[in-house]
């Protein structure tokens, strides 16, 4: 078996030691390394990961990004090869390196003519639409995302299932016994909100899909990195830059901590969390179904929003569903009337900026009988979202004890200058609960468009 004989030349500073020390723990899993801007995060996690893979011939190590362009620009291309060569000298020369398609391939297979037969390889990979296919066949022995407040939680879970390959390291125990290497999920980030993911998993152990306690809680390990402790690196004006951010700003790229909210987002989580109530829907005077189609049907296409909420006697609102996704006219429209069958619900209330027409038949197709209100936005998406935070302000809407995820984190950023992208799922909310709170004022405002309208409750 060819090895690699050159001896480790890097200095991990003080707080990198003790941060490297979660990843030799055999109890840890799933480890977190947090921090503020340029604290050594990327690079500690660069060299966890060396040392992994130079210690266990054949194993396999995932690197990911949201994207993998960005993967590939700061990884591929810089961090990861610098802490290759700080580490081991001329290593570089002698691995296997495939620019096309972004993997470095260590020379420590078991043929010492072809050593990268059977060698460790790195993998630099995307978690963009469409590449989920190439993961499934893979399995790893490490798996790392960077900046994993980027990533959805749902990616975390998929790359969970590909966390699977246990071999023999080069070493064997006392009793000349293999010891195996543990696979292990390592992230790392620059902390933003109490909302994220990455906290409720980490800091509350509780399962950011539905708020259950985490299964094997103890496995999940986390350590904060913060630029004074990589002063060394670290130009003296860049941390002259940070001490003059503001209170907030250092809280996140100095101190590394999240914030409890997003100051900036219309919704506010804390509102949400306070006021959560399960509800038996037979309890609902009145149950709607808003819909804010998509204008396109491609790859890059907005979703379609989708929100089902009701009204109980009380005047009450409660949100039931969010079923929002990335669908073609005739599938939003099934999905709507399947919706309608299921919570027995009274109108539909559907946004048609873009082709009232379109919708209304689209609509008509799916359910031939369905009591559509089509309503256009006169107002700017955030004017019209403003009574209805102002009712979540109020306690007089409630979410499901069990978080609607992708719609409350869409919440959480709406009205937020860091927001990017179209607020689907935000728009279809605030149509239903200005239908059920008839904040328009009473009956339908001018420009409304009543088709087929009824009433099935009773």
């Amino acid at each position: 078996m060819a090895t690699i004989k050159t001896a480790s030349q890097i200095r991990l500073t003080s707080s990198q030691k003790q941060a490297a020390l979660l990843a030799s723990n055999p109890s840890n899993r799933y480890i977190l390394y947090r921090g503020g801007s340029r604290s050594g995060k990327s690079y500690l996690l660069s060299y966890i990961l060396l040392m992994r893979a130079i210690s266990t011939p054949g194993s396999r190590h995932g690197i990911f990004r949201k994207t993998a362009s960005s993967c590939r620009q700061t990884l591929f291309d810089l961090t990861f090869r610098q802490v290759m060569e700080d580490t081991f000298p001329g290593i570089l020369s002698t691995c296997l390196i495939s620019d096309s398609e972004a993997t470095i391939t260590l020379p420590n297979g078991p043929d010492p003519k072809n050593p990268y037969i059977g060698g460790a390889i790195f993998l630099f990979l995307g978690l963009d639409d469409g590449r989920r296919d190439k993961i499934l066949g893979n399995e790893f022995a490490t798996v790392w995302i960077n900046e994993c407040t980027e990533v959805d939680y749902d990616h975390v879970s998929f790359l969970m299932t590909r966390l699977n390959q246990k071999l023999p390291q080069i070493r064997n125990d006392e009793l000349g016994q293999p010891i195996y290497l543990k696979p292990k999920m390592f992230f790392d980030c620059n902390p933003a909100l109490k909302t994220d993911w990455e906290y409720k998993a980490f800091i509350q152990k509780i399962n950011p899909k539905d708020n259950t306690e985490l299964q094997k809680a103890w496995q999940w390990a986390e350590a904060k990195l913060d630029p004074e402790g990589n002063s060394d690196n670290i130009d003296p004006d860049y941390l002259d830059m940070l001490n003059n951010l503001s209170v907030r700003e250092k809280r996140r790229f100095v101190a590394g901590e999240w914030s409890d909210v997003n100051e900036n987002a219309l919704f506010r989580q804390d509102d949400i969390d306070k006021h959560r109530r399960d509800i038996d829907i037979s309890h609902l005077q009145r149950i709607v179904i808003a819909v804010d189609p998509a204008v396109t049907n491609h790859k890059k296409s907005d979703l379609t929003g989708i929100s089902v909420a009701g009204r109980c006697s009380r005047g009450d609102i409660y949100v039931l569903h969010d079923g929002s996704d990335k669908l073609p006219p005739a599938g939003w429209a099934d999905r709507v009337a399947e919706l309608y069958e299921q919570y027995q619900a009274d109108l539909v209330i559907a946004e048609a900026n873009q082709g009232g027409d379109l919708v209304q038949s689209n609509l008509r197709s799916a359910y031939g009988a369905l009591p559509v209100k089509l309503v256009r936005a006169f107002r700017g998406k955030e004017l019209r979202a403003e009574p209805v935070a102002h009712l979540y302000a109020q306690g007089k809407v409630h979410h499901p004890r069990r978080p609607l995820t992708d719609l409350e984190e869409q919440m959480g950023m709406f009205g937020a200058a860091a927001f990017k992208g179209s607020p689907d799922r935000v728009d279809a909310l605030v149509y239903a609960i200005t239908e059920l709170a008839d904040l328009n004022g009473n009956g339908p405002r001018p420009g409304a468009i009543i088709i087929n309208a009824g009433n099935r409750r009773r």
